[in-house]
């Protein structure tokens, strides 16, 4: 079957190949990234499904995630129970104040939550990359949470910081954790060799 031009990425390694990502995306204007990140999994040979919260959708279109997955997104819970967790990791990213510790308390009431909530109830990696407002980060709430992390199964992507904001981390970064993950064999020595 010959897939359209649009939706093409040329493989640029094989680390993802017949992976399956969910890449959840949550209310923050680093959303506006997750298409790129989205593309850049499928470059590895991932297959993304993306799911976000009704919040993400106020910063990034449903247009952008499914061209970026070349996939149906999922926006709401229905009776297909598309939050069981089918995929082999979820990457939450961005990851909200919010949305961490809905996390952190067993909240499932949302697409996103409830996935990472199936994912950790399998014992598959999940992945969150905090991003936020500087002053949200050092929330102690938000901290305590996040010192946990290893004892629930997650695992944090460290942002980037500048302008009084924790930032989403740089593409390579990201791809990095998630080649470790699930292509640790693979793995190139670090992901500064890797070019965004």
């Amino acid at each position: 079957m010959r897939q359209d031009q649009d939706h093409k990425v040329d493989l640029i390694g094989d680390y993802l190949v017949d992976k399956s990502i969910a890449l959840c995306v949550t209310g923050g204007i680093a959303a506006i990234e997750v298409p790129k990140i989205a593309r850049q999994l499928a470059r590895y040979g991932a297959n993304v499904k993306v799911y976000t919260t009704q919040e993400a959708l106020k910063f990034v279109g449903k247009a952008a995630l499914e061209w970026g997955s070349n996939n149906d997104v999922v926006t709401e819970l229905s009776g297909r129970a598309e939050h069981i967790c089918l995929e082999d990791l979820v990457l939450v990213a961005p990851a909200t104040l919010n949305t961490i510790n809905k996390i952190y308390a067993g909240i499932a009431d949302n697409p996103v939550t409830a996935l990472v909530a199936s994912a950790l109830g399998q014992k598959k990696p999940v992945y969150l990359a905090p991003t936020m407002h500087e002053s949200l980060y050092n929330n102690p709430f938000l901290q305590e949470n996040l010192k946990k992390a290893g004892e629930y199964g997650l695992n944090i992507i460290e942002p980037r910081f500048g302008e009084g904001k924790a930032k989403m981390p740089k593409l390579a970064v990201i791809t990095d954790a998630v080649f470790k993950a699930l292509s640790p064999d693979k793995m190139k020595p670090s992901y500064e060799v890797m070019k965004e």
